[in-house]
């Protein structure tokens, strides 16, 4: 056992009322180095889950677990201190500064854990070398195609040696071809790298990806393979 959710609920309170369930009686196990792909459509709760297996949000009853340490329980920062050691994500979005240089966008998140600027340099460029953007360092997010966005916002992610990346949708403005580079790039750092990816995703092609799948339909599981 990895990551454990059990009979997880979350639901939401519209201003007039009306209880929502995003998530209703979800239980899921993930064990270390799975590739896992979650698919549903629109409201079916799939955000919500990645959400709430990183510690962005929390349920409103039910259990999250990992390695068999109860998380549903901690408080903020012990929360926090477990996504700093443990967690990467890749969003839909970049989300790259458009000042900086892809070097420095990801010295943005390797400064977290390193103080010293040499190393912080030298840990972005083996990181930007990772993930095939060797000759793209000192170019600024303009500058680069979508699909070199996202590898930097990929070397982003893997700053702080993540034993799971958690994707939303990360081939969602991509073309197919730099999609199809992107997924190939998350199955490499999965299968040579062992780190778990858990990603969400509308796309039959990129939920091939995944060596298990889970698909989720109005807040309900209805299938976990």
């Amino acid at each position: 056992m990895f990551f454990q959710l059990k009979n997880i609920t979350k639901q939401y309170r519209h201003s007039n009322g009306t209880v929502i369930n995003a998530l209703s009686d979800v239980s899921v196990t993930i064990e270390k180095g799975q590739f896992v792909t979650v698919t549903g459509h629109s409201g079916s709760g799939k955000s919500t889950l990645l959400f709430i297996l990183g510690g962005l949000l929390r349920p409103s009853s039910g259990g999250i677990f990992f390695n068999g340490q109860a998380l549903h329980n901690v408080s903020d920062s012990t929360f926090s201190e477990f996504r700093k050691k443990n967690i990467g994500y890749v969003m839909q979005n970049f989300s790259l500064v458009p000042y900086l240089t892809a070097e420095e966008n990801v010295m943005v998140s390797v400064s977290l854990l390193q103080k010293d600027k040499k190393p912080q340099k030298e840990t972005a460029r083996e990181l930007l070398t990772t993930v095939g953007l060797s000759d793209r360092m000192q170019h600024y997010p303009k500058e680069l195609s979508a699909g070199q966005q996202q590898r930097v916002a990929i070397a982003r992610a893997l700053a702080n040696n993540p034993t799971v990346i958690l994707a939303d949708e990360p081939t969602g403005n991509l073309d197919p071809s730099l999609a199809s580079e992107i997924l190939a790039l998350l199955k490499e750092l999965n299968e040579k790298k062992g780190i778990t990816i858990i990603m969400v995703t509308h796309s039959p092609e990129a939920a091939k990806y995944g060596n298990v799948k889970i698909h989720l339909k109005d807040g309900c599981l209805i299938n976990n393979n």
